[in-house]
């Protein structure tokens, strides 16, 4: 698509340089590759932030992420030093090499550190390289990028390559790579396009494109929380993303995006975008079917305003001063990229001030404020427009072969045990994961798998199972280790509602439903999920939960207690399991054993489970016998799992 730019002038005259420059396939694919790049390094940057605060505190790891965050503002410096060509040599060339460094190695900290300070500075280059390009191009190029991302994501059941070292994995982070090279290359040979002069309130546009990948990454370019958020299967959802790139694809190529644009116009899409972000993403954010228009819709406004945004700091002609201000307003972006999705990521664990769903709010305003400030008026509608809308929106089909690869090719292991339980005898494991994020920080879903298989469990259950959560990446780890093991899933939201608790089982299920915690301000929400099961001609109640962890949340675990033993209501052959964060002396356990409906497995055994404290507990109901008690001495996760084998009284 060639640029619309009507052009401006300088001292009254016309501006030198035509006004519409071609693209060509190379610009845009660098365009393409280097957004998709920075979304594979932000997602493994992120559980990679989070075992360094594990590590190290939290005052180094706000630290990192703050400095990391902030190294978008070294593009103006390194423009002056090395000129155009060396910004986007560092920039894109720096961030491919360390995704290919992170193939070979495995995500690691200082990669994490590394790679996300190079995408920071990326992003300026992106205006460089662009520069000359409409917004409409630019947009397109970006929707493009993350679309084959996330189809590449799909084939690999949404755990990324980068975390894997199969010959598959290495052919995609190659495929990237090699492309991403080659257009860089093409680029710097064909040398900068001549910058214009550059008005801040152009400059700020580069801003919009930080809320835009904030909004990408955390909702709307992620099949796990789509899957999660609208309880629909993970191939659906990513059928639901490809229709809402595919319907953005088609906008942008249609013309219609580069129509006359009033700032109060972006103001009303960014509100919309907003609230929809809001509504379903975040600890008070609300799941269903209805989460999917809000998605496909908001692929819509969300590319719009991005080609709004963008079109003021792409422009090659305008006065102005000097170039280095759209590298600051690029970093500006960068710097809200690190504020929204880290921020979100702390809302998970611990206490923030405000509502989590505040965070993707603000980010579908932050971009429709910043492309009302950087709005200009568009140009005529390009020739064959309704061709060009259907052939973009067309071209998105071909994303749907990820969701084809995932079908066929991603893990389905057998049952881990026989799907009935042989005279009335049930193993069960209860399993804190860690987000599948093991003690290096590497996020191995496998290995989790592996653990569980150990026990030969007919029913496990999970804590801290992400479906899109941040802290394992948006991989959806439920789906993942539910096709590997061979076992239905049984999902119950907490948090956001992309980490909660989860019930694998190989036993037919006659019943489920999930419930949380009450909570008395912004921090997390715990929650719990239930399932009946089928064993033999009667039936067993499975609970899993996890309650506040740590001495200080002694009240709140109390109060998540008397909820949960009001939940489950003294329905016979009972078993509950899970983290309870605290040992069997605490006064909200004794609240368990004083109700004296349920007991504990294992009451001779003191093996710690995490941290040299026992705090992983299996309770059940006095018709329910325990047997084989076991705690696993190997475990990726910081937990160890707790095996038992349950037999029905009668």
């Amino acid at each position: 698509m060639a640029s619309t730019d009507a052009g401006t002038t300088t001292a009254g005259r016309p501006a030198a340089g035509p006004s519409i420059v071609p693209q060509g396939p190379a610009r845009l694919a660098l365009i393409a590759v280097t957004v998709a790049v920075l979304a594979q390094t932000l997602r493994f940057s992120l559980p990679e932030l989070a075992h360094l605060r594990d590590t190290a505190g939290s005052a180094a790891a706000a630290g990192a992420a703050l400095a990391v965050y902030l190294a978008g503002a070294l593009a103006a410096p390194l423009r002056r030093a090395a000129g155009p060509r060396g910004l986007l040599a560092a920039g894109v060339g720096g961030l491919l090499a360390v995704r290919l460094v992170a193939q070979a190695l495995s995500p690691q900290v200082w990669l994490a550190l590394a790679g996300t300070a190079l995408g920071m500075i990326a992003i300026a280059a992106l205006y460089e390289g662009a520069r000359g390009l409409s917004g409409v191009g630019f947009a397109t190029a970006t929707v493009a990028g993350l679309a084959a991302d996330t189809a590449v994501r799909m084939a690999f059941g949404t755990w990324d390559p980068v975390w894997r070292s199969d010959t598959a994995s290495w052919l995609a982070c190659l495929a990237f790579v090699a492309l991403g090279a080659a257009a860089l290359y093409r680029e710097l040979a064909s040398g900068p396009v001549a910058a214009p002069g550059v008005s801040w309130r152009d400059a700020l546009g580069a801003a919009a494109f930080g809320p835009f990948l904030a909004l990408q990454v955390l909702v709307l370019s992620s099949p796990a929380f789509v899957a999660s958020a609208g309880w629909i299967s993970l191939g659906t959802a990513h059928v639901v993303l490809v229709a809402g790139q595919g319907l953005a694809l088609a906008f942008l190529a249609s013309g219609l995006a580069v129509r006359a644009v009033p700032g109060g116009v972006c103001v009303l899409g960014g509100t919309l975008l907003g609230v929809g972000a809001g509504t379903i993403a975040g600890t008070f954010a609300m799941s269903g079917i209805e989460v999917v228009p809000i998605v496909i819709v908001g692929q819509v406004l969300a590319a719009w305003l991005l080609a709004v945004a963008s079109r003021a700091p792409l422009r090659r002609a305008g006065a102005g001063g000097p170039v280095w201000r759209v590298d600051l307003g690029a970093a500006l972006g960068g710097l809200l990229v690190g504020l929204i999705l880290i921020t979100y990521q702390i809302s998970v664990v611990d206490t923030i001030a405000l509502p989590s769903n505040l965070l993707p709010g603000a980010a579908g305003l932050a971009l429709g404020g910043l492309a009302a400030i950087a709005a200009a008026r568009g140009g005529p509608l390009p020739a064959r427009a309704p061709l060009r809308a259907l052939t973009a929106g067309a071209a998105a089909l071909v994303l749907l072969l990820g969701t084809a690869l995932f079908a066929v090719a991603s893990p389905k292991g057998e049952a881990v045990a026989a799907a009935t339980a042989a005279g009335g005898e049930v193993r069960v494991l209860s399993y804190n994961i860690h987000d599948a994020v093991d003690s290096d920080g590497t996020l191995d879903p496998e290995a989790v798998a592996a653990t569980i298989e150990r026990s030969r469990p007919q029913v496990v259950l999970l804590q801290e199972a992400g479906r899109g959560s941040l802290l394992s990446g948006t991989a959806d780890v439920g789906v993942w280790l539910s096709r590997r093991l061979g076992m239905k899933l049984l999902w119950g939201p907490a948090g956001d509602g992309q980490f909660g608790n989860a019930i694998l089982t190989t036993l037919p299920v006659r019943g489920s439903g999930t419930g949380r915690m009450p909570r008395g301000d912004w921090s997390q929400i715990r929650g719990y999920v239930w399932a009946q099961l089928q064993v033999g001609a009667t039936t067993m109640d499975v609970w899993s939960t996890h309650l506040s962890t740590g001495a200080g949340h002694g009240t709140d675990r109390a109060r998540e207690v008397e909820a949960l033993l009001r939940a489950w209501g003294g329905a016979p052959r009972t078993v509950i399991g899970g983290d309870f964060g605290a040992e069997s002396d605490s006064p909200e356990l004794q609240r368990i054993a004083d109700d004296g409906r349920l007991r504990s497995a294992g009451l001779g055994d003191i093996a710690p489970t995490a941290g040299g404290r026992r705090v992983d507990w299996v309770y059940g109901t006095s018709d329910v016998l325990f047997s084989d008690y076991d705690v696993a001495e190997r475990s990726p996760s910081d937990h160890s799992p707790v095996a038992v084998t349950v037999r029905l009284a009668g």
